[in-house]
């Protein structure tokens, strides 16, 4: 008896390993569109707005390396962020990410504030440290003066992984407005705007 429990114990340890290695690849998988370095050979380069043009599936428009052509975002913040997407798909549904290295992010040359939400994120979602990871939102969107905005029952993205708004909130211990906002801000502070008709 003693010896099938044993056997029933190290089978449901290797379950929990399996999984927990599932999910760990899953939340650090970065998209297919990311090119290591490529941000940083046209930074220089951008263009003072970002341009829209056909994505591969000829069906959508897409816009790589926003992040690039905003002169709102810190450079604290810039040093961090890898390369940047926005894609409008034909349905009306909108993904717009980055990939991002939080361990860039030097947290004495944040606010109060900025470092604040860095520490709940990376407690939240502990594969934020030290890699590259995918970090995006995707839904439907409203456009408010141009820039797109957050629409109805967005998807929170960490690598593979969505989240609900209120789930995404929860475990940053925010309120989804609060979250919504935050989301929002950045998305107008990166410049991502609507393409045009």
């Amino acid at each position: 008896m003693l010896r099938k429990i044993f056997i029933a114990l190290f089978v449901l340890l290797l379950l929990a390993m399996g999984v927990a290695a599932y999910l760990w690849h899953e939340a650090t998988a970065l998209p297919d569109w990311y090119t290591e370095g490529a941000a940083q050979d046209i930074g220089e380069a951008a263009a003072a707005e970002p341009v829209w043009v056909p994505a591969a599936d000829g069906e959508s428009q897409e816009m790589r390396n926003f992040h690039t052509r905003s002169k709102r975002i810190k450079p604290v913040l810039r040093r961090a962020i890898k390369g940047s997407r926005v894609t409008y798909k034909k349905n009306g549904q909108v993904e717009a990410g980055m990939v991002a290295n939080i361990g860039d992010v030097r947290e004495e040359e944040l606010s109060t504030n900025d470092r604040s939400f860095l520490e709940q994120a990376t407690s939240a979602f502990p594969s934020l440290k030290q890699r590259d990871i995918y970090i995006g939102v995707e839904g439907d969107t409203v456009v408010n003066n141009g820039v797109v905005q957050l629409g109805k029952d967005p998807q929170v993205k960490i690598g593979n992984l969505s989240y609900s708004l209120p789930d995404a909130a929860a475990r940053l211990g925010l309120n989804e407005a609060k979250l919504r906002a935050e989301l929002n801000a950045e998305l107008a502070r990166m410049g991502v705007h609507a393409p045009s008709k």
